[in-house]
């Protein structure tokens, strides 16, 4: 976890009352919450400030959500951080994906599944996250 006092969450999403809904209720769960709107708003909050934690929305405009979660599963610097898939589709995760939840979902079950996230010890990725160089 980051330093800061409360647990911060970058939340993805494109639905405006899903997205202001899920931030209310991690707020007043006593989350540090940064909304995006979309991929490539969450690429640059990412840059700036890595999370503790993401939940992602997969149906995402500009940058889709499986290319963000791809970029944060290949960095040193953030392939350590838990990501919650929230989305309507039927997208098999991979095993780097905390959990998947299928909308429509209640605030409580995402707080829940959250806290259950950042409770459990990450172990070092399987994924080799060297950068490629080309021969």
């Amino acid at each position: 976890m980051t330093t800061h006092e409360r647990p911060t969450v970058l939340l993805v999403e494109d639905d405006s009352a899903t997205r202001e809904m899920f931030d209310y209720a991690l707020r007043m769960a006593g989350f540090a919450v940064t909304s995006v709107r979309d991929g490539f708003s969450a690429l640059r909050s990412i840059e700036q400030e890595c999370p503790d934690i993401v939940v992602l929305d997969l149906d995402l405009p500009h940058v889709s959500g499986l290319d963000v979660h791809q970029e944060i599963v290949s960095h040193a610097e953030t392939c350590m951080t838990p990501v919650v898939v929230v989305t309507g589709t039927n997208w098999q995760p991979p095993p780097e994906v905390f959990r998947t939840l299928r909308k429509p979902i209640a605030s409580d079950i995402l707080v829940t599944t959250i806290e259950q996230a950042l409770a459990q010890p990450r172990e070092e990725p399987a994924v080799d996250t060297r950068p490629r160089t080309r021969h």
